[in-house]
């Protein structure tokens, strides 16, 4: 896959994961902060920032936080700002619980605020994956189907190898770019805040290597469009 699909790949997960990184910390007040102590958050959080960050140099070099300019990223963003508003409700619900508590009222009231504030946010994380993962579909499927048509010319691929071959890298590109966008969420909601940069690297470092290893395990009838088609007993020259 090229370093240039790579990017615009990574791109949208990782502006994916920015848009809903609010909801994602509200996760974690209401939760996710009483899974790990601080040692074990940082330490997590270092481990996939790195790993996900070597991904994103080995290949896709050169893409960082400016590349949310593409208008496919334009769009999540644009629709997570839309989203803010409903969460910073929540969290204020989840607040007033807690003092509300504090106050000697009833704790399966608070209790019952701060189930809605997670829930809501959670549903803002898979909403924004989603939507990540629409685009994901459309731009590989749209890649997918340039090397399709290209190899079935060439007479590389039959007309059914180029049309499964189109379907493979928009369905992979979709889970790709959900899975990157799942996984900064998720980074955030266990470990707390992180800076915009680092949730944009985590997001598309984590396309980009999930989209590596779907290709390598579903063993895509479009390698045929890389290895030309030698006839039996030839040797390829």
């Amino acid at each position: 896959m090229s370093s240039r699909r790579n990017k615009i790949l990574g791109s949208v997960a990782g502006s994916g994961a920015v848009a809903v990184r609010g909801a994602a910390e509200a996760l974690f007040s209401t939760a996710g902060k009483g899974l790990l102590d601080e040692g074990a958050r940082e330490g997590l959080r270092r481990a996939m920032v790195e790993n996900t960050t070597a991904v994103v140099d080995a290949f896709a070099p050169g893409l960082s936080l400016g590349a949310q300019a593409t208008t496919a990223a334009k769009i999540i963003v644009d629709q997570g700002g839309k989203q803010a508003g409903a969460l910073v409700v929540h969290e204020a619900a989840r607040q007033a619980g807690q003092a509300a508590l504090a106050d000697g009222a009833s704790a399966a009231a608070a209790k019952a605020l701060a189930r809605e504030a997670m829930r809501t946010a959670g549903r803002e994380v898979l909403k924004g994956a989603g939507k990540a993962a629409g685009i994901g579909f459309v731009i590989d499927g749209a890649f997918g189907a340039y090397e399709g048509v290209t190899a079935y010319q060439r007479g590389q691929m039959t007309r059914k190898e180029a049309l499964t071959h189109a379907a493979q890298e928009a369905s992979t590109g979709a889970v790709a770019t959900g899975a990157g966008v799942l996984l900064a969420a998720g980074l955030v909601a266990v470990t707390g805040g992180a800076a915009a940069p680092l949730v944009f690297a985590v997001g598309a470092g984590g396309a980009i290597g999930a989209k590596q290893i779907l290709r390598r395990l579903i063993g895509r009838a479009s390698s045929k469009v890389l290895v030309p088609t030698v006839p039996d007993g030839a040797q390829p020259g």
